[in-house]
């Protein structure tokens, strides 16, 4: 069959710069690549209107034919080069990149529908701006696998009206569609671009800095998909740029900690209603909406899910905004804990008896109990829900500390009854000695250890924790040290004070966990697990019945002890000893 002369010249031009066989192979494969008549003919034409925009241009495009040709995209060599004519025209650079990349795009798409919907659309983008249809092409590939073909001319309206605010963060904005769109909605989308045009600024020599603004759009996100809930991510996206609004700083530290914080949160509900409130207080104020955002999770995950949570929870929030409409600092300190006010209403949220209102009854007792002066106070942090209720005693046994906020029992009373069992134990440390201990009776004791463990050349321990490393496991000693100095306090306690007895015991069977060798311990440990369980009087047992008898002899040698059904029922070993660590 004879060659038309549409052939011939196709041939022609793209011999020149391939040579005859592969111009022959490649106008053959043309033209059997597509359906469509006159596909040489367009070929043809285009090819003649790109070399009238750019020799240059021409040529890189027909160097490119092979490469379209091996990856079975010829069919699209019409609209490739159509597009190709339209990114020349704007700028020769783009259009060289063009045919350079696009190749290998269009051979990562494999449906021909959405090939053609991609060079249609690019098409379209490079009448308004080259850079962006570009951009848009090399993301391409990721855009069709996220966004529906009736999503992307919304998506990509947002990138062109970029380029009228700034053309470096429309740029980047198209980079970041597959990845903002698997986590953002599109009516989020232009909340997440201001966000991130709130973030520019300006250097030392006055030049626009955009760091803070790329990293934004690359990061957040990554950020962004920590969160579960669609309708949470919203509202952080909404907080962040009030935030950034007021103070680009503090929208930034909002971002990054929001997947933290808001884990702390029950359910959705609850994350939904402390961001509801959490734009109200940024409307207000950056730094004080900031630390309300950081401490109502808290709050929240302590307060519970009861019926009067939220009106515990609003009640907090509403006294806040009340100081705020007077006083931004006093907000500031009113969320972020540090100011009296703020303590008092937390503390009613909770439900709890705080010890400041009780301290003055408890300094009294345990003064009454040791006859000497201590001091009560608070334990650091300890409104946390994650900090157990666990005293300790300073260095010289004069400060007691003890939890900020009880609320183990569900009344007062009971709350305030185990302040005092717990400062009376603490107390019973003071008064029979232990505190007053030093190595002078346990002389025999210190040379016998020296002796067989052969540490009779290094000098002689002043201290128990100097005694308690002598041996091959100090922190066995230790710990049997203090079971055994818990037990003979807590029975001292009682034959001296019986009223306490029963809250005593009580206390003591409450603080012990019964384990074993399937929790994962260790033989010595759940020896002193076995002890422990004794000195209390538990009832089940954490060693194997052939052992018990072994371990009620051991207890047996503790002064004051007369087992575990006698008059002292014995406490757990529930406070560090501080002596042991001087």
């Amino acid at each position: 069959m004879e060659m038309s002369d549409t052939h011939k010249q196709l041939i022609a031009k793209l011999a020149e710069e391939l040579g005859p066989a592969t111009a022959q192979h490649l106008v053959s494969c043309l033209a059997d690549s597509t359906a469509k008549p006159n596909q040489v003919e367009g070929v043809l034409l285009l090819l003649d209107e790109l070399h009238e925009v750019s020799p240059k241009v021409a040529c890189a495009a027909i160097e490119s034919f092979p490469d379209l040709q091996q990856r079975g995209r010829l069919s699209d060599a019409v609209a490739w080069l159509d597009l190709g004519i339209a990114l020349a025209e704007s700028s020769g650079a783009i259009g060289l990149k063009f045919f350079k990349e696009s190749p290998l795009v269009l051979g990562l798409i494999e449906e021909p529908s959405v090939r053609s919907l991609v060079l249609k659309t690019a098409l379209e983008l490079a009448e308004q701006d080259a850079n962006v249809a570009l951009e848009f092409l090399r993301v391409s590939t990721e855009v069709v696998t996220v966004l529906s073909p009736d999503q992307l001319e919304d998506w990509l309206e947002i990138g062109l009206e970029l380029t009228q605010v700034d053309f470096v963060v429309a740029l980047e904005y198209i980079r970041q569609i597959p990845a903002v769109a698997r986590v953002l909605p599109i009516q989020d989308a232009r909340a997440w671009t201001t966000f991130g045009l709130k973030l520019i600024s300006r250097n030392s020599f006055g030049r626009t800095d955009y760091f803070g603004t790329i990293e934004f759009l690359r990061t957040s996100p990554l950020i962004l998909g920590d969160l579960e809930d669609p309708s949470v991510r919203a509202k952080v996206v909404t907080i962040g740029l009030l935030l950034a609004e007021r103070d680009p700083g503090a929208g930034i530290a909002w971002l990054s900690e929001s997947p933290r914080l808001l884990r702390a949160v029950p359910n959705e509900g609850w994350r939904l209603k402390v961001l509801q409130y959490g734009a109200l207080v940024a409307e207000r104020d950056a730094e004080t909406a900031l630390a309300y955002l950081r401490r109502a999770p808290e709050l929240v995950s302590v307060i519970g899910e009861s019926a009067e949570s939220t009106a515990r929870f609003e009640a907090w929030l509403t006294t806040g905004m009340e100081v705020l409409a007077y006083s931004v600092e006093g907000a500031r300190a009113y969320f972020a804990l540090e100011s009296q006010k703020a303590l008092t209403s937390v503390e009613a949220a909770l439900s709890g008896v705080p010890l400041r209102q009780v301290a003055r009854t408890v300094k009294l007792f345990v003064q009454g109990l040791c006859g000497t002066d201590l001091t009560i106070q608070a334990l650091p942090d300890s409104l946390r829900q994650d900090t157990s209720a666990r005293a300790m005693v300073s260095q010289d046994g004069r400060i007691i500390s003890l939890p900020a906020l009880l609320r183990r029992y569900p009344t007062a009373e009971e709350n305030t009854r185990l302040y005092l069992v717990m400062a009376a134990h603490e107390a019973g440390h003071v008064e029979f000695g232990t505190y007053r201990l030093t190595l002078e009776p346990l002389a025999d004791l210190v040379m016998a250890v020296r002796q067989r463990y052969g540490l009779m050349k290094q000098d002689a321990p002043d201290t128990l924790a100097a005694l308690f490393r002598l041996y091959p496991h100090p922190g066995l000693i230790q710990d049997l040290w203090m079971l055994m100095e818990d037990a003979r306090v807590e029975f001292l306690l009682q034959r001296e004070y019986p009223g306490l007895q029963r809250d005593l015991q009580e206390f003591a069977r409450e603080a012990v966990t019964t384990r074993s060798l399937t929790h994962g311990l260790t033989v010595k440990e759940l020896v002193v697990d076995q002890l422990l369980q004794l000195s209390t009087g538990a009832s089940q047992p954490v060693a194997p019945r052939s052992h018990q008898g072994r371990d009620r002899h051991t207890l047996a040698a503790v002064p004051g002890y007369s087992g575990s059904n006698g008059d002292g029922g014995r406490g757990r070993a529930h406070s560090p000893c501080t002596l042991c660590a001087a």
